[in-house]
C-alpha cells in the first residue's frame, strides 16, 4: 500500500525465504549462500526496504557509532582534531555521536559516560576527566583513546606538551630574547598529563636551564580564546615593562596577543615577539609564528585506532606521538636592542 514502509516481513516473503535469513544477508553475516544473499539485496531494493539502525544494533550489539567528547567544539583544535576522526570513521562506514562539556565555568558540568551506554562502541576523548569520571567510563567496558590530553590508564594520541613548549622557548632564546613571558591555560590546571600543565612547565625548565627569569609574575593564564589571550597579553605588558617575547600555549590565544600588542602601538616582531602552539590555519594571515602539530591527524589515528581495536586489536596502554614542526613567521624577531 502506498505510504506504508516496506518491512522485512516483505522483503522475506517476496524471497521466499526467512526473516532470519533476510537480516543476516543485509548484514553481510555468514551461513548465507552467495545466491541468496543477492536474491535478498535484489527484493530489498526492488521493495525500497531500508534497515533500521536501532534494529540493526539490537542483532549485531554494535551502533557503527564513536563518541567525541571535548570541552567545546568551537576551539580550533577540537573542531580540526573531530574532524580528522569523523571522516576516518565515515571511510570505515561509522557514525559519530558528539558529546560537549563546557569548560569555561569553574567547576565545570560533570561528566556523565552513561549518557553513551549503548549508544556507541568506542569512546574518543579529549579533555581531563575525574576520578568519578573515569570510573564511570572504564563500567561502559569500551575501548577509549584518549587525545591531546593524557589520562592515567588510557591509550592516548598527541603530541609531546613539554618538547612543544621547549621548542618554542629555544626558538625565542635563539633571537637572543631574555625576558619572555608565558600565557597558557588555568594556572589551577596542575594535572601533569594536561597540555596547560606540561607546556607551561616546558616554558619553565627551558628558561631555567638557560639561567634565565622563570616566576609567575611572567606566566598569565588564559581560556584558549583569542580575547583570553588578548587580556593576559595586556597585563603582562602592563606588569613587565622589560618583557620582549612571549610564549603562547595555542595559537588562538597567540592571534589575541598580537591585537593587545598591536594595540599598543608596539610592532610585533620587532618590539615583542609572540610564538604560538597549534599551526591554526589562519596563522599565515597574522604573520604568526608557531609550533605546528597535526591536529587532523591525531584525530583521525585516534579513529582508526578505535577501529582496530573493535576489530580485537585494542592496547589500552598504547601512546602514539606526532612530530611538531617549527612555522617561523614575522611574528618573532630578534630581541630589540632597548627594552621597551
Amino acid at each position: 500500500m502506498a505510504g506504508v514502509a516496506t518491512s522485512i516481513d516483505d522483503v522475506a516473503r517476496a524471497a521466499g525465504v526467512s526473516t532470519a535469513t533476510v537480516s543476516r544477508a543485509l548484514r553481510g553475516l555468514p551461513h548465507v549462500t552467495p545466491e541468496t544473499r543477492e536474491l535478498v539485496r535484489r527484493t530489498a531494493s526492488r521493495l525500497g526496504y531500508v534497515p533500521s539502525p536501532s534494529a540493526a544494533a539490537l542483532a549485531s550489539g554494535r551502533t557503527r557509532t564513536v563518541g567525541l567528547v571535548a570541552p567545546a567544539i568551537s576551539r580550533w583544535f577540537f573542531a580540526t582534531a573531530f574532524e580528522g576522526a569523523e571522516h576516518a570513521l565515515r571511510a570505515a562506514d561509522f557514525d559519530a555521536l558528539l558529546y560537549s562539556i563546557p569548560d569555561t565555568r569553574q567547576p565545570r558540568a560533570r561528566f556523565d559516560p552513561a549518557v553513551l551506554r549503548r549508544r556507541v562502541d568506542a569512546v574518543i576523548v579529549s579533555m581531563f576527566l575525574g576520578p568519578d569520571e573515569v570510573e564511570g567510563l572504564r563500567s561502559l567496558g569500551l575501548p577509549v583513546v584518549f587525545v591531546s590530553v593524557r589520562q592515567p590508564g588510557f591509550a592516548h594520541v598527541g603530541i609531546d606538551d613539554d618538547a612543544a613548549a621547549d621548542q618554542a622557548t629555544r626558538h625565542l632564546i635563539g633571537l637572543g630574547h631574555r625576558v619572555i613571558g608565558h600565557i597558557g591555560g588555568a594556572k589551577r590546571d596542575d594535572t601533569p598529563y594536561s597540555p596547560t600543565a606540561r607546556r607551561r612547565a616546558g616554558w619553565r625548565r627551558t628558561l631555567a636551564d638557560a639561567g634565565l627569569e622563570h616566576g609567575d609574575d611572567l606566566d598569565e593564564a588564559g581560556d584558549f580564546t583569542a580575547e583570553s589571550g588578548g587580556r593576559a597579553a595586556a597585563a603582562l605588558l602592563d606588569r613587565r615593562r622589560d618583557l620582549t617575547a612571549l610564549f603562547v600555549a595555542s595559537d588562538e590565544m597567540a592571534m589575541g596577543a598580537i591585537q593587545a600588542v598591536r594595540g599598543r602601538g608596539l610592532v610585533i616582531g620587532r618590539d615583542i615577539s609572540v610564538i604560538g602552539v597549534d599551526g591554526h590555519n589562519l596563522g599565515g594571515l597574522m604573520g604568526l609564528t608557531t609550533i605546528a602539530q597535526p591536529s587532523y591527524g591525531q584525530g583521525a589515528r585516534a579513529a582508526r585506532f578505535l577501529l582496530d581495536a573493535l576489530g580485537g586489536d585494542y592496547d589500552p596502554a598504547a601512546a602514539i606521538f606526532f612530530e611538531t614542526t617549527l612555522v617561523e613567521r614575522e611574528s618573532t624577531g630578534p630581541a630589540p636592542l632597548r627594552r621597551r
